[in-house]
This record gives C-alpha cells, sequence and structure tokens, in this order.
C-alpha cells in the first residue's frame, strides 16, 4: 500500500487518481484533513498546484463529492460561494467551527461512521496544517485553532483500524521552517499512528477503545 510523504497538496491528484486507476471510478473515498478545501478552479496559472486537487478530481470525475469527508477546514477560507460548491456536489465536511460547537469526540464519531458508510477503498490525505500552527509550525499556510495532536492521533489510528485504507500521505510539511523540529516530530508521529492502525486491523484490533493494557494498567491492585 502506497504511503506518501510530500512534498504539497497538489500530491493528492496522482496519489488518488492512481488508486482510482487499480479500484475504479465511484471506488475509493478520500478522508481529507486540511486547514483548507483546496478545491479552487484556477490558481497561480496552473491547473494542477496545491490549491486545487479537490476541484480536479471531482470535475473529471474520478471521485464522487458523496465520498469525500473533509476535516479541519476554518479560517478565511472556504468562503460562501465555496460551501455552497461542496453542498452541491454533496460533500461532507467537518469544521472547526463545528468542532467548537459539538465537541471533538461526537464529530470525531460521525467521521469515522461516514467513512465506513462510503466505498469499499479509502484514501487518507492528512495536510499537516490541519493540526494548529502552535503544533506545526513548519508549514506553508498555517492557519491557527485547528486540531491538536491529541485530537488527531486517536482519529488517524482508528481510521486506519476500522476502515479499508489502501492509501495514506501526508503533505504540507516544511521542516526547514520551524528550527525546534516539532513539526517533524508531530507529522513522524501521524504516520506511525497510521501504521498502528494499520497492524491493528490485521490483527483484528478494531475496538475503538483499544489501548494495550501495557500502557494504560500497570498490572496492580488499587
Amino acid at each position: 500500500m502506497p504511503i506518501i510523504i510530500g512534498g504539497d497538496h497538489s500530491l493528492m491528484y496522482p496519489d488518488v487518481a492512481a488508486l482510482v486507476d487499480v479500484y475504479g471510478k465511484g471506488n475509493v473515498g478520500v478522508i481529507h484533513f486540511d486547514a483548507h478545501y483546496d478545491a479552487s478552479k484556477y490558481a497561480f496559472g496552473h491547473r494542477i498546484n496545491h490549491g486545487m486537487p479537490v476541484y480536479r478530481l471531482i470535475e473529471e470525475g474520478l471521485v464522487p463529492g458523496k465520498n469525500f469527508i473533509q476535516v479541519g477546514l476554518r479560517g478565511y477560507y472556504p468562503d460562501k460561494e465555496s460551501f455552497e460548491w461542496m453542498r452541491e456536489n454533496n460533500f461532507r465536511y467537518h469544521t472547526m467551527a463545528e468542532v467548537e460547537k459539538r465537541g471533538w469526540d461526537a464529530v470525531m464519531e460521525d467521521i469515522i461512521k461516514e467513512a465506513n458508510e462510503g466505498p469499499e477503498y479509502l484514501f487518507i490525505s492528512f495536510d499537516i496544517d490541519v493540526l494548529d500552527p502552535a503544533f506545526v509550525p513548519g508549514t506553508g499556510t498555517p492557519e491557527p485553532g485547528g486540531l491538536t495532536p491529541r485530537e488527531a492521533f486517536p482519529i488517524v489510528r482508528r481510521l486506519c483500524a476500522e476502515s479499508n485504507v489502501v492509501g495514506f500521505e501526508l503533505v504540507e510539511l516544511n521542516p526547514l521552517a520551524d528550527p525546534t523540529y516539532v513539526s517533524a516530530m508531530n507529522a513522524n508521529r501521524i504516520v506511525r499512528e497510521c501504521l498502528t492502525g494499520l497492524a491493528m486491523r490485521k490483527m483484528g484490533l478494531t475496538d475503538k477503545d483499544y489501548l494495550s493494557p501495557l500502557s494504560t494498567d500497570h498490572g496492580q491492585q488499587r
């Protein structure tokens, strides 16, 4: 299974398109973690760039909008027109405003449920700027008010344990912009959480509350 570490988010287009070549149009769903919706029609004079992979996948019919789930949107963009475009194409999206209103645990359960209501195969596209820049300053387009690592780690692990994930990408990391190394450390951990979830699925450990008893209980009577 491909695990891609980029690179900017223009990688999503060829990465998802390659999986669609293997599994067929309409058979691949995408969980898209990002501060931005990355579905601009035109940007910077190019048809492929980090601001428009989602638009191309939808417009070319590679992935239906109903098979897209976006998580962590916030800030000044998407705007009203962009939200309306997502609704017209039957996207499911979960903004940080929704997290503020409903709480992360409730939103996370909805995301995992929706992931398993879609097609058989699932691709996770994780833009590191979905995390708050307090935890990942090393990215090109930081946006305040994002997820914490404590929120992101379990949902990545659970999606990989409880869904049929066939590809994963982590993009938009720029460690050179962060002399503290915290960005690279959190990015590394996101990939490891994915690998842990895949191993759990292979071993049949798909209980959403599963944590190793060795790490949660010292084994002595209280």
